[in-house]
């Protein structure tokens, strides 16, 4: 075998090994990726029907490549609510958001802060975020703050379930801010307070899996791995739930399927397969895109430093160690001479 089949082998190597440590980083990426396509499948090979209530079922659609909706998710709304929803919405659709609805959004705000109740200013929050408008978000923070309880959970009810998920999407809602103090110090006392709630096989409250994909989708955006054994592998605890045809049940013990479920678990997967939740993609871009390449872009290039380097290394390595032998060689051959 000549020497520059040798090097080219020896280069191959080099680069199968580097791609296989990269593709193992990803595999739990990959894995979700995978999970949010059986689901995307689901909605698109079924006759879903949605009772256009709940936002992260809307969401689920735009994933699934529904873009065109009609007004029926925005029934039984009215007020801040109707306001931020259709605004969320909206953009998440890729349509331009109508600057009038922006302007009475923001005008709903109250002096000292709060466009209503705790859920009411969080969607408002999130809107006024994705469209880019001006409100007085220090203010708007505080009111959202106040609402804090000494075990570190937003509280709007006596109802454990719903004060965490309530305090999963604080958490996301505040995610923008946490560069200051006092909102860094509420979300690890948030998290502190879920984690202290989670249930021994790692699920909460009544064990809705409703609920833990909003708890996991929140960790998501504040930098946390909810696969870790931290936190007892909640994305894998989450897929317990999902059925054949990539749809979820709300409850282990259920034997049908639940639309917000469903579509919690969807957005869930696309949150833990880009680091970012769908209403954190749309307070940070505007609009709702799916997972690509920019996800991955700061991990791609570091592997191909790390792939260009080894190339240099191993093909300076062979050709020092073929001169060293050329020079031997010539000795030998002056020394006979």
């Amino acid at each position: 075998m000549n020497r520059f089949v040798k090097k080219l082998l020896t280069v191959l190597v080099t680069a199968i090994l580097t791609v296989g440590l990269a593709f193992s980083s990803f595999a739990e990426t990959l894995n979700v990726a995978y999970e949010a396509a059986a689901t995307e499948n689901y909605y698109l090979s079924s006759n879903v029907e949605t009772n256009g209530e709940i936002l992260s079922e809307y969401l689920a659609l735009v994933y699934s490549g529904f873009t065109v909706m009609d007004d029926s998710y925005l029934q039984n709304k009215d007020g801040v609510k109707l306001l931020a929803t259709e605004i969320i919405t909206t953009a998440a659709e890729g349509k331009p958001v109508n600057s009038e609805k922006t302007e009475q959004l923001v005008s709903e705000q109250k002096e000292d802060g709060p466009f209503g109740n705790l859920e009411e200013t969080c969607l408002a929050m999130i809107a006024l975020k994705t469209a880019k408008t001006m409100f007085s978000s220090e203010k708007a923070v505080n009111a959202v703050l106040s609402y804090q309880n000494e075990e570190g959970l937003f509280a709007v009810s006596d109802d454990v379930k719903q004060n965490i998920e309530m305090t999963a999407l604080v958490i996301t809602v505040l995610s923008p801010y946490v560069g200051a103090v006092n909102v860094q110090d509420a979300i690890e006392k948030a998290v502190n307070g879920l984690h202290s709630l989670q249930n021994e096989d790692g699920t909460f409250a009544d064990g809705s899996s409703v609920t833990l994909s909003k708890v996991i989708s929140a960790l998501s955006d504040i930098g946390e791995n909810p696969n870790s054994e931290v936190w007892k592998k909640l994305a894998e605890l989450l897929v317990t739930y999902k059925n054949e045809d990539g749809s979820y049940k709300e409850y282990i013990t259920d034997t049908e399927s639940s639309p917000e479920a469903t579509a919690e678990a969807l957005c869930t997967m696309h949150a833990l397969a880009s680091g970012a939740s769908p209403l954190q993609k749309l307070m940070a871009d505007g609009k709702l895109s799916s997972y690509d390449i920019k996800d991955i872009l700061p991990f791609a290039i570091l592997y191909g430093v790390i792939l260009l380097s080894s190339i240099v290394f191993w093909i300076y390595a062979l050709r020092k160690k073929q001169n060293t032998r050329t020079l031997e060689d010539a000795k030998k051959a002056f020394d006979l001479c």
